[in-house]
């Protein structure tokens, strides 16, 4: 960094990423509880609702890798702005729907909203940061990705109860304004920091591609292939928890809430062992969610295991090994190299989003009970994870 910044300055720029950041999971978390509530207002039925995070999903993904291989090229600040106004659009567009397709081509444009908000600034931090205020940064954003969508759906809970079902998506449409303004408001302090664009980067990506990337595809998949069993939780959830085990909405937003600070302990644990090689704690964290999925269904059929305790252990714990293993592919992924961070956190993001997508769709395939439907997906996915990693050994 050529410039001095000043503390104020810091974390100015940090909220402000921070909050472009978490929009899309906040949009997504956040109406979770009424997936039923929305089916019955569209004349509809759940599935539909649930394919809604997965078509988000999709848009997601392909607008966090396209805005992040674009940002390296064209002007970052400008893209987040129209990134953040096509996700005001979108949301919208949800808010207004009065019907299921309405709502679902919303969602899309969302999605292709809040994507940009992701790649693009992790691009500008790691231009406009110093290694240390990047490292900080960073672990703030993480620690949101972490909490905004354990929070989203109790407030959803909250707001939905108090003001009805589209009041959810108008607060919504409000951070996403606040989003906005905030961008506005630092916008002077990006153009005084941001660095003018490198007239080497296509070389530089091209050099990468050709050397690593058969390394950095087998990560991604098996990372996200990781995270697509969260969104199987995510998306199974209102029907395992208020469906087959009739609990209110407050005690969904509890459980999913304690799910997530699974997943920041483990955050925590990967921190403490820092000394370990990030790829030894994520091959063995692939390694026993794996093995976990595998005995877990093995057990749900002929022993009954199909309790609300049961299955809040198994994912509890499922999450645990996520929270360690997924930084971990973040980290390894963004190690290939420095000249290409936009491409790379592209990359991170698309694949993280596809194995979303992947696990949030594949959960509304399987036309069984909630608990086995999750639980099936969670074990195709965590054992194809766990199949990519073995070629990690050979790379």
């Amino acid at each position: 960094m050529k410039h001095t910044m000043s503390r104020h300055t810091f974390y100015s720029l940090t909220v402000t990423f921070t909050i472009l950041s978490i929009l899309g999971q906040l949009s997504t978390s956040i109406y979770s509880p009424f997936f039923f509530d929305l089916a019955a207002i569209y004349d509809s039925y759940v599935g539909i609702i649930e394919k809604s995070v997965a078509v988000f999903l999709i848009s997601f993904s392909l607008s966090q890798l396209v805005s992040g291989v674009a940002c390296d090229y064209l002007n970052k600040q400008k893209f987040l702005l129209y990134g953040v106004l096509v996700f005001i659009a979108g949301t919208l567009m949800v808010a207004l729907a009065t019907e299921e397709n309405t709502f679902l081509v919303g969602r899309v444009i969302q999605g292709l909203g809040g994507g940009v908000g992701v790649s693009v600034s992790r691009g500008l931090s790691r231009q406009i940061f110093s290694e240390k205020q990047l490292n900080v940064s960073l672990s703030f954003i993480n620690i949101a990705f972490a909490i905004a969508p354990a929070i989203a759906p109790l407030v959803g809970t909250l707001i939905g109860e108090s003001f009805g079902v589209s009041s959810i998506f108008y607060f919504v449409l409000v951070m996403g304004v606040f989003a906005l303004l905030l961008l506005l408001s630092v916008s002077t302090t990006l153009k005084q920091y941001t660095p003018t664009i490198s007239e080497n980067v296509f070389r530089d990506t091209l050099a990468l591609i050709k050397s690593t990337m058969m390394k950095i595809v087998s990560v991604g998949m098996a990372s996200g292939l990781l995270y697509g069993i969260v969104f199987s939780f995510i998306t199974t959830s209102p029907s395992m928890i208020m469906q087959q085990f009739g609990l209110t909405k407050t005690m969904f937003s509890i459980y999913s809430l304690l799910a997530t600070l699974s997943f920041v302990m483990g955050s925590i644990i990967n921190i403490r062992l820092a000394s370990v090689s990030p790829l030894f704690k994520f091959k063995y964290s692939s390694l026993f969610i794996a093995v976990l999925s595998v005995l877990f269904w093995l057990l749900i059929s002929p022993f009954a295991i199909k309790g609300l305790v049961g299955i809040l252990t198994y994912s509890y714990i499922t999450f645990f090994f996520i929270g360690i293993a997924m930084p971990c592919s973040v980290t390894i992924m963004l190690g290939y190299s420095d000249k290409s961070a936009g491409f790379l956190a592209a990359l991170t993001g698309f694949f993280h989003l596809t194995g979303a997508a992947i696990g949030a769709y594949a959960v509304t395939l399987i036309t069984l009970e909630p608990i086995i439907s999750f639980c099936l997906s969670s074990c195709g996915l965590s054992v194809a994870s766990i199949l990519i990693c073995t070629t990690l050994k050979r790379n």
